[in-house]
Parts: structure tokens; sequence; C-alpha cells
């Protein structure tokens, strides 16, 4: 394995492990609020990926793979809604491959998001006393606390973003389930003077998630 290869590798057990104590420190803080705030408020853990692109940047396709994890407080009721808060860990950008090698351009982008969900829900199970699917959209603001690139200046990204999204989910139990999202900015990634440049950064999220 060459220096660069080892670098790469290093960078992602990095992001990895750096993933690990946040999202464990995001749970505990969860069922803490849960069991403080009742019934009505149900928190959540969740642990998936990222596949991601920006549009402008000349790299086309999904292929920036990342790490999307943290957790979610819902408020709840006997309807068929409910309104959410996530906090997460996410990693976004492009790639010029999907398993990204020594060679080849890539973005890496590391936010801190906070999405705020309205879900609908359905396919109630009377036996286990939960809704099986659900269908969701909302807004997320991200905060940019690291950015790194081949071949791209980072200097004039942007570090506060803001985007919507969209996304379905199912429950094989009452608290196991899965779900597919996909986000997409509003805001153009570049900050600098160059008015002809605009970066939109948008991701598809594959997510296995624990109701506690």
């Amino acid at each position: 394995m060459n220096i660069r290869s080892h670098q790469t590798l290093q960078k992602i057990l990095n992001q990895f492990f750096f993933s690990i104590p946040f999202l464990i420190f995001l749970l505990l803080m969860t069922v803490s609020i849960t069991s403080v705030v009742g019934q009505r408020f149900k928190a959540m853990g969740i642990i998936g990926a990222n596949t991601a692109q920006i549009d402008g940047d000349s790299l086309y396709g999904f292929k920036k793979l990342g790490i999307s994890s943290g957790a979610r407080l819902s408020y709840t009721n006997n309807k068929t809604w409910d309104l959410s808060l996530e906090m997460l860990y996410s990693q976004r950008g492009s790639s010029e491959k999907l398993f990204n090698t020594s060679k080849g351009r890539n973005i890496n982008l590391n936010f801190i998001e906070f999405p705020v969900i309205f879900s609908l829900r359905d396919w109630y199970q009377e036996a286990d006393k939960y809704y099986k699917v659900r269908v969701e959209g909302g807004l997320t603001y991200g905060y940019l606390f690291g950015a790194e690139a081949d071949g791209y200046d980072v200097s004039e990204v942007r570090k506060n973003d803001i985007s919507y999204l969209v996304a379905a989910g199912i429950n094989f139990t009452k608290r196991l389930g899965f779900s597919m999202r996909y986000t997409t900015s509003f805001l153009n990634l570049y900050t600098g003077p160059r008015s002809d440049i605009n970066y939109k950064s948008y991701f598809l999220t594959f997510r296995t998630e624990y109701q506690f």
C-alpha cells in the first residue's frame, strides 16, 4: 500500500470512529429526554449511509459514500401523523469513483444536520400497536464543520446549508425499521465572487432505525 492509499484509508477510519461516540452521545441524550417528557415523545437511534453527488462539479452519479448516523425525537399521537426533530452526523460530497482509491477527484464534506420532519403513517398493526409504513417531508439545516478535496479548492464552500427532504419508511417490528430519503440543497455551495458557478449538493440516504 502506497503512502497516499494509506492516508485515504486513515481518513475513512477516522471519520468512522468519530461517528461512533457521536452516535452514542445522541442516543443517551434522546433516551434521557424521552424519560422526562413522557409517552407522547419517542426516541429513535439511526445508522445508515449516504450516496451523494454535487451538481455542477463535472462529476456524475451518486458515487460519494458516507456515514449518516444520529438520533430522532418524535412527537406522536393517536392519529396518523407525527412531527420529528433529528440530529445527524452526515458525510456528503462527490467522487469520481464509487469506491474511491488513490486516484480520482473527490470532495469530502462533513455536516451536522438538524432535520425537522412531518410524517404520515398507515397500515396499523393492531396486535403490536404500531404503524407499519410512513411517508415524510421536511426541511433540514446543515452546518459544515469539515471539508477537503482532491482537485478542488474548498476555501469558499458554504458553511450553513438549508435543504428539503422526502422519504419513505417501513417498520419490520414495533422497534426496528428501515427508510430511504432524498435530500437536496436550496443553496449554492460556492460562496466566491464568480456568479457563473453553481454547485448544488444532493444525496440519497439508506437508514436502519431502532425505536426505544
